[in-house]
């Protein structure tokens, strides 16, 4: 399993809100005929201007197929908003669940 986790800083709560409507509106299309890959978008009350996506892969070949995706379909948009972008990707040593 490699996990990517992307956590991008708008200047404002609005421009977070309007690109996270654009992930609700594209990834479900986007994403159709993959398996294996999970995406979750996270929202802190307390930063309403901070948007997290945590993506779940497989393996690496899908993995690159949806960054392909990222890059083909909604860099644009975070190129018009202009938010700070963190990133870190890596394979998952351990998971617990209780």
């Amino acid at each position: 399993m490699i996990t990517k986790i992307f956590i991008r800083t708008f200047p404002s709560a609005e421009e977070c809100e309007l690109f996270e409507s654009i992930l609700q509106t594209k990834w479900p299309e986007l994403l159709k005929g993959t398996s294996g890959v999970k995406f979750q978008a996270f929202r802190n009350a307390q930063a309403p201007h901070i948007s997290t996506v945590v993506w779940e892969f497989p393996d690496e070949a899908t993995q690159a197929a949806i960054e392909q995706l990222i890059l083909d379909n909604i860099s644009r948009f975070t190129k018009t908003l202009s938010p700070k972008t963190l990133t870190f990707s890596g394979a998952r040593i351990m998971y617990l669940e209780t």
